[in-house]
């Protein structure tokens, strides 16, 4: 340590004299500012020189509880920036997960608009974390942390930089976080339509008004009626090679409505437009923000939102079009994957709305993982009592541990339509983000592996929010939060359900397996509890040929990832890993076309659990491109460490293909499986 300490003071006292080669810690020289200030920590003990992470130590700074709060290093000029070091609290560490670091010349919006270096998904409990920028360039370094009632804290920021050529371009980042400007917003203006008006001021052509104001009341944002799979359009007018959309959510009513809607781009207007290829789908979107998803060239002249579901309304407030005069890319998405998209929205079930539904969490039996102290009991959150102060005894409250969950006993099996949770108000309320619902008849791992209703983004301080269920039927509905050292706090649980009823959903399109027939789910759970599963889904990968872009060491060939283990340490021999490389990948011929229902992936859990986020999932029967240029199953925006996820894909396909985008990235994969339609078997 003192040599770093010694190595940061030549770097103050040769100010002018090192080469450019040499990388300084450049922030200690800086001027910092923040958003606010609470609690007496000021913007510049984050570049004091000092790690110490608890706070009262007075060597972190800290904002006030606000929406976005950011944290900002004015570098006094423009350097290169090759890494930037962070240093947690050693308590209410969760509360950096999610910020950003962004790094530029500009002062619009505080500095956060910049392009951004890295999204950090979390830091250890007092802990250092280094996130690499690869020689972005910029004056100005900024920590922005999204979302309503946050609170940032930094106990150190160390810019790791080295003066930019005289000669300066372009502020480099990698091609996913550049944001095409404005100017390139193709849809301005342009002729728009929408299954339904909710009234006079949700018109369709708001969304393309130039103008990202985020509330209803300002005539800026479209909405629909509520319906069965509601939908937007704008016309282009000719066909573009669309590069990325940009959308900005409503912030006043059910901004959480986006959440499972899809970009589709194209030039048919067949199913209204809504069959034409995939861009992404929104898995999340808090309120107010302005998010860009990269469509990589698809071809089109028609931009459609689409959410698909029972009783949804879709609102908009802007969506930009962004394009490119770059070759084709996509031109032509494969037959297979045009008729997948034709399915879009055909299968959905929804329940009678004559039925009325009863809260079914009403006289039922809750329980929990474990109790933070006497006003935390599990069944303050079925009281009917929506106070969301937590010293007023009506929420529960877990302690910190690992995948801390709550359960509510139906007494019978129910058919679930919607959960209602009422987050915390006082304080902490980030703490929800990430919680699973599930719901089911099985009580193996304590109901958590029931078949998943919904995964919750966010709710916001003191609000609730309403999660489709579909009728998944079940008697137990369990809320499960994924991760160490977590605390799950419930204000209120309702349970929106009828009598079981024969014939309605009796599983979630999800990850979870259930038993074949509720009438045997005796026998499954006591199948699954002597590890013998009733049903088994057989791997089409085992005796595929797998290949990837190029190989880190011995450790890592790609046959490594379908081993049948799941062994997440990288030195155990059981992962595959690249070389640090722009657009890595990793591909298995399954020597056959099979129809692919899911796709499994094991996350490495020694180390960088966050190189896979942003990794795409492909499926199809092309080579060109090394298969990368397939359509699109699935984005992985995370995974926990040592992490198996089943991402369900319903494609046709020769190949399975993993691609990360971007520069300098490592791609590493522990364990992936391919899974056709279920075999009914005993193992």
């Amino acid at each position: 340590m003192k040599d770093v300490i010694i190595l940061s003071l030549l770097g103050i006292l040769g100010m002018g004299r090192c080469s450019k080669d040499e990388l300084v810690n450049v922030a200690l020289r800086g001027k910092a500012a923040q958003s606010s200030t609470s609690y007496g920590g000021t913007a510049k003990r984050a570049i004091d020189g000092i790690w110490n992470p608890t706070y009262e130590y007075d060597s972190c700074s800290h904002t006030s509880g606000e929406t976005s709060p950011w944290w900002r290093v004015d570098l006094l000029e423009t350097y290169q920036v090759t890494s930037v070091t962070i240093t947690n609290r050693d308590t209410l560490s969760e509360r950096i997960n999610g910020a950003e670091i962004r790094i530029g010349n500009s002062l619009e919006n505080d500095g956060n608009s910049n392009p951004r270096c890295a999204l950090i998904s979390s830091i250890p409990a007092g802990g250092s974390t280094t996130f690499q920028c690869h020689g972005m360039q910029g004056q100005y370094v900024n920590v922005f942390l999204r979302g309503y009632m946050q609170y940032l804290t930094l106990c150190e920021v160390e810019v790791n930089a080295h003066p930019a050529p005289i000669e300066m371009g372009p502020t480099q980042a990698s091609e996913l976080n550049l944001i095409v400007p404005v100017t390139d917003n193709v849809a301005l203006k342009k002729t728009t339509r929408q299954s339904s008006q909710y009234s006079y001021m949700g018109g369709s052509n708001n969304a393309v008004d130039g103008r990202r104001l985020s509330m209803y009341k300002d005539k800026s944002c479209s909405r629909t009626k509520s319906q069965v799979n509601p939908w937007w359009r704008v016309d282009l007018q000719r066909a573009y090679n669309v590069t990325s959309i940009t959308v900005t959510n409503i912030e006043d009513v059910d901004p959480e409505m986006i959440d499972g809607a899809e970009i589709h781009i194209g030039n048919s207007l067949q199913n209204n437009g809504n069959s034409n290829p995939l861009c992404a789908v929104i898995s999340s979107y808090p309120a107010w923000e302005v998010m860009t998803f990269q469509c990589s060239g698809i071809e089109g002249r028609y931009v459609n939102v689409f959410l698909p579901g029972c009783n949804k309304h879709l609102s908009l407030c802007e969506v930009e079009v962004n394009v490119g005069s770059r070759p084709d890319m996509d031109k032509h998405l494969s037959s297979d994957r045009r008729v997948q998209d034709m399915k879009r929205g055909q299968d959905i079930l929804c329940p009678d709305h004559k039925t009325r539904y009863e809260n079914a969490a009403t006289g039922g039996i809750a329980s929990q993982s474990s109790q933070w102290d006497m006003f935390g009991d599990a069944n303050n959150a079925i009281d009917l009592s929506w106070i969301n102060r937590y010293l007023e005894g009506s929420c529960s409250h877990t302690k910190a541990e690992v995948d801390p969950w709550w359960r509510v006993d139906l007494s019978k099996t129910h058919n679930v339509t919607d959960v209602t949770i009422t987050n915390r108000g006082d304080c902490c309320s980030d703490r929800i983000s990430g919680a699973e619902i599930h719901v089911g008849d099985s009580l193996f791992n304590n109901g958590n592996s029931n078949p998943l209703c919904a995964r919750i983004p966010y709710i916001p301080a003191g609000q609730s929010r309403t999660f489709p269920c579909g009728g998944i039927s079940g008697r137990y509905v369990n809320i499960l939060l994924p991760g160490k050292e977590k605390y799950l706090t419930l204000c209120e649980v309702e349970v929106q359900a009828s009598t079981f009823q024969a014939g309605l959903p009796s599983t979630a399109p999800e990850t979870a397996v259930t038993a074949p027939n509720l009438n045997l789910a005796w026998l499954w759970d006591l199948l699954i509890s002597l590890g013998r599963p009733a049903i088994r889904k057989e791997n089409l990968v085992s005796g595929g040929i797998e290949v990837h872009s190029s190989q880190y060491d011995s450790h890592g060939a790609a046959s490594n990832a379908t081993d049948r283990k799941r062994n997440p340490l990288y030195h155990a021999g059981s992962c595959s890993h690249t070389e640090a490389e722009t657009n890595p990948w990793w591909r298995v011929d399954l020597l056959d076309t099979y129809q692919v229902t899911f796709v499994t992936i094991t996350n490495r859990g020694d180390c960088c659990l966050h190189k896979i986020n942003g990794a795409e999932i492909r499926i199809g029967n092309s080579m060109e491109n090394n298969g990368t240029t397939n359509p699109l199953c699935a984005v992985i925006s995370e995974m926990r460490e040592g992490q198996a996820m089943d991402i369900p894909c319903n494609m046709e396909g020769h190949y399975v293909t993993i691609v990360l985008p971007g520069r300098e990235k490592y791609l590493a994969l522990c364990e992936l499986l391919t899974l056709p339609t279920l075999t009914a078997c005993v193992a």
